[in-house]
């Protein structure tokens, strides 16, 4: 783990796309492709994979109570260090004294924790395992391991910069990268598929969210049509957009952050199940009215998911 953490260092230190797809590159070059599959995903800013619907459900106040505790600093101290960082994770890296024991922990070590902590009963089990986790590592890598569980490492490296990286370390082109990444939804497993030379065999799998294709803007109709030889042009409406993954009477719908949204809109399964095929639909979710004819106000469709508690936790645990 200090290895990954000193990496985030030397990409934070440079505002350079190709340096920062190097670091990672070389990073990746130097672990096993288990190790390099782990750390992909940690460098996406994300402790699980982004297909799955696994959190850690640790909040920022439980992560100040553990740093202050491991720190000893006063709740002043605290509040100082972070009026000058502006983020938690940098705090734990000012605050959070060295560690004692050796060896610490590697990546995997990591993620098995990860697992644990979200699995854990309660705040004071989550608490005393989030505790024995930044207990058993460097300030450095406290600094970014807290970073990873609130989901922004603040370092300039976003997703596709990861990819074209795994395009860079095992010989792919970038676009083999993408695609893979797309259907499986798992960046993880992407390299691990791209270390064995097996990008071409990712697959497109039912309940398994796939990456959503999303527009580009340009600076006028006659540039956007002038990609196509022949094009069509089609009225959007204003919703919600989602995947549904249809297969006989199952039905789950996903968001665009692919999270399970399929108890936010009970309308849909029963029409959606019974399909003469297994499906994978992409399109937008509208609220529409029958009595009128017409698409109901736009907000309608969204206040149907924020209606839904469980959901909202999860998407706020994941930020």
């Amino acid at each position: 783990m200090q290895r990954l953490a000193e990496t985030c260092e030397a990409i934070a230190g440079t505002t350079k796309k190709l340096e920062k797809i190097a670091i990672v590159a070389d990073y990746f070059n130097s672990r096993t492709a288990e190790e390099a599959a782990i750390s992909a995903v940690f460098l996406s800013g994300r402790p699980f994979s982004m297909y799955e619907e696994t959190t850690l459900q640790v909040g920022g106040s439980l992560l100040w109570r553990v740093v202050q505790d491991l720190s000893g600093k006063s709740e002043r101290e605290l509040s100082d260090s972070y009026r000058r960082h502006g983020d938690l994770g940098a705090v734990a890296g000012e605050v959070l004294p060295p560690q004692q024991s050796s060896p610490g922990l590697n990546v995997l070590e990591v993620a098995k924790l990860f697992r644990e902590i979200a699995a854990g009963r309660g705040t004071a089990k989550k608490a005393a395992l989030v505790r024995e986790l930044l207990a058993a590592v460097t300030p450095l890598e406290a600094k970014y391991l807290v970073k990873i569980m609130t989901g922004d490492l603040r370092i300039g490296l976003k997703e596709s910069l990861v990819e074209e990286a795994i395009a860079k370390a095992y010989g792919a082109t970038v676009t083999e990268v993408q695609r893979a990444n797309m259907l499986l939804g798992n960046i993880g497993e992407t390299v691990l598929l791209a270390a064995a030379g097996k990008l071409v065999e990712a697959k497109m799998r039912l309940f398994h969210p796939i990456g959503f294709m999303l527009a580009s803007p340009t600076e006028s109709a006659e540039e956007a049509l002038s990609y196509f030889a022949s094009a069509a042009v089609e009225d959007k409406y204003d919703g919600i957009r989602a995947q549904a993954h249809c297969s006989g009477d199952q039905v789950r719908i996903f968001s665009r952050t692919r999270d399970d949204i399929t108890e936010s809109f009970p309308e849909l399964p029963d029409v959606l199940s019974g399909l003469d095929k297994d499906a994978i639909l992409d399109g937008e979710i509208v609220a529409w009215s029958y009595s009128e004819g017409n698409p109901n106000e736009p907000g309608r469709a969204l206040r149907s998911v924020r209606c839904n508690r469980g959901w909202d936790a999860r998407k706020s645990a994941r930020r």
